[in-house]
């Protein structure tokens, strides 16, 4: 079973195996949704960049996917600007219908070998580990990769509490028990082979789940621990808060993952799932972590 992230020796830049040249397709696609995020995707914009031209150093390409809603802050004029400037950035905007919508829109134009969501309150927290993750899991021929995540509050720019990525058993059998108990990974730290990904989209019905019961679903039917890999340090951020991120939300979203687990065929208890959600909010990080996102003079 791969595994990676043990430690921060690992951040390293190499080949990642067998370059790609400009003809092929680039090795990983981030979409990022947004929505009158004014605040915060400069951020996101710019740890992208920073993976990207790290990627290119190695001989790998990015593509960045920003599906934009109609945005009246000057969100929309900010991404524009920078699509305009940096040609593996591009624009699909006024996409309706919510955050789902928007990952589906963007998985529709997807290229890269693999695919990882990246909200416009994201942030990449290790360009250099992240780039470096992408490229072991190419070169291991990883389907999935999973990460652990961070996540901060702001105005400040500090870690808050972790989730942290489970190892996964070197027995097949053993994970898909523990998957169909309730065993998950946080969608922020979620990345897997684009043809997978755009096979199974997100179901807009699930309006506060729907990554939920992609992940799940994948997981079950599709991946297999010796194609997974795990890198448990956090390589991304997340910001608290979002459609999902407060206590209404968390709680409301209860019945929408019962039906989820019914249909998967999941025995887990929703109650049981969302504590742990609620717990992982509140679990301590032992040291204050300050997150310096990337910022580039080129953006």
């Amino acid at each position: 079973m791969p595994q990676a992230g043990e430690g921060r020796e690992s951040h390293r830049v190499d080949q990642g195996g067998e370059q790609i040249d400009g003809n092929q397709p680039p090795l990983i696609t981030v979409i990022t949704p947004c929505l009158n995020a004014i605040g915060s995707i400069t951020e996101n914009l710019c740890c992208v960049l920073a993976t990207q031209q790290i990627l290119e150093k190695a001989g790998w390409g990015l593509e960045h996917i920003v599906v934009e809603g109609g945005s009246l802050d000057g969100t929309a004029e900010l991404v524009a600007n920078h699509a305009a400037q940096h040609s593996y950035c591009s624009v699909t905007s006024n996409i309706k219908g919510g955050p789902y919508a928007a990952m589906n829109a963007g998985l529709t134009q997807a290229s890269g070998r693999y695919t990882h969501v990246l909200n416009s309150d994201d942030l990449v927290l290790d360009p250099i580990a992240y780039a470096n993750f992408i490229m072991e899991g190419q070169r291991k021929g990883a389907t999935v990769l999973i990460s652990s995540i961070g996540y901060f509050r702001r105005p400040a720019k500090q870690l808050k509490s972790l989730w942290i990525a489970e190892s996964i058993p070197m027995s097949e059998e053993k994970w898909q028990r523990q998957l169909l108990r309730g065993l998950h990974y946080p969608h922020p730290g979620f990345i897997a082979d684009t043809r997978i990904y755009r096979k199974e989209g997100f179901d807009e019905h699930y309006n506060l789940s729907a990554d939920y019961k992609l992940m799940q679903k994948i997981l079950i039917e599709t991946a297999r621990p010796e194609s997974t890999l795990i890198y448990q340090q956090p390589l991304v951020a997340m910001a608290e808060g979002g459609a999902t991120g407060n206590w209404r939300a968390i709680l409301k979203g209860r019945q929408q993952l019962a039906a989820i687990n019914q249909e998967l065929g999941i025995k887990a208890s929703s109650v049981k799932r969302y504590w742990g959600k609620l717990r992982q909010r509140m679990r301590a990080v032992p040291l204050k972590i300050v997150i310096k996102p990337v910022v580039s003079s080129e953006l």
